[in-house]
């Protein structure tokens, strides 16, 4: 009978302390599921202050410090998750690259007419959103900067497939043109430029168009160079 008691009250620790161990990694899983949230919360605010800083200042002109006072976040954040202030720099700029990747299709295409515009179309309006960013890209991309062989590498996917759409349209006898590289160079540099630059703006009689109007204008104004209808 007492051994009968016995093995009933060790069956019985067993299961509490079967219990208290689930139990245990729950509550442990639920805390690092806290963290891991916490953390990722921090790293978002971090990258997305970072990008509105360097929008504004440019990176010389950007701390760590106002990119962490901006995000709320400990300074030594950024060296943790990113390791340095042009790590995050391009981290920024690989985020944007990514969220463009998302809009704008690289992949196959059936009328180079079409892809064409597209590729205008979101070119523009990603442009029209962030302004001030694009400006920054625009300097990067253009400067010796000594991040530029990143941007380059960053960007390259762009420009082979606008390269593509180029040289299929001629070959198609769609886009009639005779330096691949001098028109590229165009389209890129009117893409690129803000219409309404505040250098220039004392010039302007007209008012300021429309996003979609901007758009439609400069899709034709392309298009007429190439010799090519909408």
């Amino acid at each position: 009978m007492k051994l009968y008691s016995g093995n009933i009250q060790v069956q019985h620790l067993k299961m509490v302390a079967d219990f208290a161990n689930k139990l245990y990694n729950r509550l442990k899983s639920h805390v690092e599921d806290l963290m891991n949230s916490k953390q990722d919360q921090s790293k978002i605010r971090i990258i997305e202050a970072a990008r509105v800083c360097f929008a504004r200042n440019g990176y010389d002109g950007t701390s760590i410090r106002q990119i962490c006072e901006m995000a709320d976040a400990n300074l030594a954040l950024v060296s943790y998750y990113y390791g340095s202030k042009e790590k995050l720099y391009l981290a920024v700029i690989e985020r944007f690259s990514q969220e463009a990747n998302e809009k704008f299709d690289g992949g196959a295409f059936t009328k180079p007419e079409d892809a064409l515009k597209d590729f205008i179309h979101t070119f523009l309006s990603m442009r029209k959103q962030d302004a001030q960013f694009h400006m920054l890209l625009r300097y990067e991309l253009s400067s010796k900067s000594p991040r530029k062989a990143t941007m380059d590498q960053i960007f390259a996917p762009y420009l082979t497939y606008i390269r593509r759409i180029l040289t299929e349209g001629k070959d198609s006898g769609v886009f009639h043109y005779e330096s691949l590289d001098l028109v590229l160079t165009h389209i890129l540099s009117i893409l690129a430029y803000p219409a309404y630059d505040s250098l220039l703006l004392a010039s302007y009689e007209d008012h300021q168009l429309s996003t979609e109007a901007e758009i439609l204008q400069t899709t034709r104004f392309i298009f007429a160079g190439l010799s090519a209808s909408i």
